[in-house]
């Protein structure tokens, strides 16, 4: 005869439970089916998207009016406060005369490039008895520089150049009738100034 199975007394009290937590999960589960999900995708109004490229302030420096490793300041400019050695260093000789210089002159073994030192226009071109051909450019802080003993000009009046543009190449002139020369010079407001004051500054702190 075989044995009846009898159940423990805490067993069917567990499946009832469970059935129960079953039921319930099942009716949570269907409650919550049809409702939608929030959206969280982040919208941006057009109306606050800005597409202006903001304005940055560039800091812009003098360049040296020649492009090249071994040019070197031949003779420096003359400086009225300078000590007696450094203003004899800053004559020019031309024959019985001599001048004082009011730029600086330049030279090379080789010939270089010669660029323009800001942006501006190009207001002279011409040739001068004395130093050669002469290049003028007007920029728009009330300066001029002036580019004299070049050769191979590749600029013509008005003609608008940027920092760094290639103007000429070194020449000679009656002065230095041989070899490769730049004889530079700056004016602000009308005036003379020395160029070593200027170059490799910034443009804004003139």
């Amino acid at each position: 005869m075989k044995k009846r199975l009898v159940l423990k007394p805490f067993v069917v009290p567990t499946l009832y439970i469970m059935l129960v937590i079953v039921g319930i999960m099942i009716a949570v589960r269907l409650t919550y089916k049809d409702i939608p999900k929030e959206d969280t995708s982040l919208y941006v109004s057009e109306e606050i998207i800005d597409n202006t490229v903001p304005v940055v302030n560039e800091e812009v420096y003098v360049l040296s009016p020649y492009s090249g490793e071994d040019v070197k300041i031949k003779i420096n400019y003359y400086n009225e406060n300078d000590d007696k050695e450094a203003q004899e260093g800053s004559i020019i000789q031309y024959e019985s005369t001599y001048l004082q210089n009011s730029g600086l002159t330049y030279n090379s073994e080789n010939k270089f490039n010669v660029i323009a030192i800001m942006d501006g226009e190009v207001t002279k071109v011409y040739s001068n008895e004395l130093l050669g051909n002469v290049i003028e450019i007007t920029h728009d802080n009330n300066m001029k520089s002036i580019y004299q003993m070049v050769s191979n000009i590749k600029v013509s009046e008005g003609q608008d150049v940027h920092a760094g543009d290639i103007i000429a190449e070194s020449g000679t002139s009656k002065i230095f009738d041989k070899g490769n020369y730049l004889y530079f010079e700056i004016f602000k407001e009308g005036s003379l100034i020395n160029p070593n004051r200027i170059i490799g500054q910034n443009i804004n702190n003139i």
